[in-house]
């Protein structure tokens, strides 16, 4: 993957470097600094490889010594990222996605960015406080990766059930008068018609919400699983409520969720920010001005939650470090790439773009709102969460105990006590 247009003379000065430096930088024996030009592999998966395909002329336009090839998987792309990083090979570079991260965090195969001549620390604080928390390896210092962009969580709603419903409408009254979760339960009541329209959409999302609210993790510093917590009871209680009182859509399909949403028979979604993208490219294209996002109904004061982001790092393996260094850093941080992410709902981690002028403008499609000033108060104010190796795994468990919760098949307590023991088992 070096360049093309290197000497000898100069391969073997790079080579010479390399290995003065490959204790400092933490590169493997197969991997190498490069001289900052030449080719480079980007992994990623559906979607987002077609976001760098549109972003990557302007990164070549800027540096033009660096061609990048992109390559997208779709369903194995942990496992063959894994697979990689223990067999020393793979591309210069690699996505992660905020549900896997606690997977990669401390792999060795990823080149510690803290190190020289990254130096990636000098510029912790210019990214989202809790964004940085995930790409840090603890008390080492390490640093596998460069948060790309956040999930910060948000309230959509239809403007045009709210107003049917005689509710506010403008995000500042609705979240006056959604303050908090019992006031969105009294003033949603007015929206919901039984067995036809729905205040809120599905029950692993109103929980999802509800534990990030209370800065509730997987699991806690110790390591020990938090399944049972008394705040996971509490959330899936309020789900349970919410269904048994038709608040709660039903259970459906993908198909039958996506018309729903299309139909507008759900009032209102907690999700991130992306999720502006799917109304508009695919649930619900002709629905333009009738959306609005408010800040969600408050847990003890806490409004704000994240919901997804995406982080991106260099490999070990990888023997043109350096031109890779230059596209993660451009991915994260330029205002060509950031600029063109925004154009497909994602938020920047990168603080200094939170106040530009190309994120910050009304948007036709939720009514001429800035849904932005309600994305960077969320971003300003999030806690990060402790993460674990076994993350994924504690999803998983919780996922299937909400689903049991969901159709009859256990009580509450009953169904996170045996997730609970589930993941103890597991992990011990």
């Amino acid at each position: 993957m070096g360049s093309d247009r290197m000497t000898r003379r100069r391969l073997l000065g790079v080579a010479a470097g390399t290995a003065a430096l490959a204790t400092g930088c933490g590169l493997s024996r197969d991997g190498a600094l490069g001289d900052g030009t030449g080719r480079i592999t980007v992994w990623t998966w559906p979607d987002n490889d077609r976001t760098f395909l549109q972003t990557i002329p302007s990164f070549e336009r800027r540096f033009p010594d660096i061609k990048v090839r992109v390559q997208g998987f779709s369903g194995n792309f942990n496992s063959k990222l894994l697979g990689a990083l223990v067999s020393g090979t793979g591309p210069d570079v690699a996505m992660v996605e905020i549900t896997n991260v606690s997977n990669f965090q401390n792999k060795p195969g990823f080149v510690d960015l803290a190190q020289k001549p990254f130096g990636a620390e000098a510029v912790a604080g210019k990214y989202a406080d809790f964004s940085w928390k995930y790409v840090t390896g603890g008390d080492s210092g390490r640093v596998f990766a460069l948060p790309k962009n956040t999930g910060p969580g948000g309230m959509f709603y239809r403007r045009d059930l709210f107003q049917a419903a005689d509710l506010p409408t403008e995000p500042a009254d609705v979240q006056e008068s959604m303050r908090d979760w019992p006031a969105f339960v009294a003033a949603g009541r007015k929206v919901a018609v039984k067995g036809e329209r729905w205040l809120v959409d599905d029950p692993g999302q109103l929980v999802a919400v509800l534990r990030n609210q209370a800065g509730l993790s997987y699991f806690d510093e110790s390591g020990t699983p938090q399944l049972d917590d008394d705040i996971v009871v509490g959330a899936l209680e309020f789900a349970i409520e919410l269904q048994k009182s038709g608040l709660m859509a039903p259970d459906m399909s993908s198909q039958e969720r996506g018309a729903a949403i299309n139909e507008g028979k759900i009032a209102t979604f907690f999700s991130g920010n992306w999720f502006g993208g799917l109304i508009k490219a695919q649930y619900a294209p002709d629905s333009a001005g009738r959306w609005g996002v408010a800040l969600a109904p408050a847990t003890d004061g806490v409004s704000a939650f994240n919901y997804g982001g995406d982080f991106i790092g260099v490999l070990r393996a990888s023997t043109n470090q350096l031109a890779a260094w230059e596209f993660v850093k451009w991915v994260t941080q330029d205002p060509a790439s950031l600029s063109a992410m925004y154009a497909r709902d994602l938020y920047p981690a990168w603080k200094p773009a939170w106040d530009s002028a190309w994120i910050n403008k009304p948007d036709p499609f939720y009514a001429n709102q800035n849904v932005n000033t309600v994305f960077s108060e969320v971003s300003a104010t999030m806690k990060p969460p402790v993460t674990n190796p076994n993350d994924a795994i504690a999803n998983t468990a919780l996922s299937s105990a909400v689903n049991d919760v969901v159709h009859g098949v256990r009580s509450i307590r009953s169904a996170l006590r045996r997730a609970q023991a589930e993941v103890e088992d597991k992990v011990a």
